[in-house]
């Protein structure tokens, strides 16, 4: 599995997830997923929808944020506040390399 990079004691931030992994980050203690890539942003990369279903189906809260690079609006740093205020725990969120998740969390003005 993907390594990731704790920001704070409830976020964590990484590339690209994989629905088979969505079960391991579940037993790992992650109870939300914040996805920040817009759908068909590089090919071969999972929908937003299949990512959801999987998360569901591990008990794991989803909220998609799809931000092209380079474009994160003040809009989309209050979403992501809002979902990591929503999930009771650790959240992991991705993008194509992690720096668009860590962007949004700084943009929500890093909260713990």
């Amino acid at each position: 599995m993907t390594e990731y990079k704790q920001l704070s004691p409830n976020l964590a931030v990484r590339p690209q997830v994989k629905p088979a992994e969505i079960g391991e980050l579940a037993a790992q203690g992650f109870k939300g997923i914040i996805n920040a890539r817009p759908d068909d942003e590089e090919p071969g990369q999972p929908k937003s929808a299949e990512l959801e279903a999987e998360a569901r189906r591990h008990g794991l809260a989803y909220t998609h944020i799809p931000v092209v690079p380079g474009q994160a609006s003040a809009e989309d740093g209050q979403r992501f506040a809002e979902a990591l205020r929503q999930c009771d725990g650790k959240v992991v969120s991705f993008c194509r390399s992690g720096a668009r998740a860590a962007g949004l969390w700084e943009m929500a003005g890093k909260p713990q």
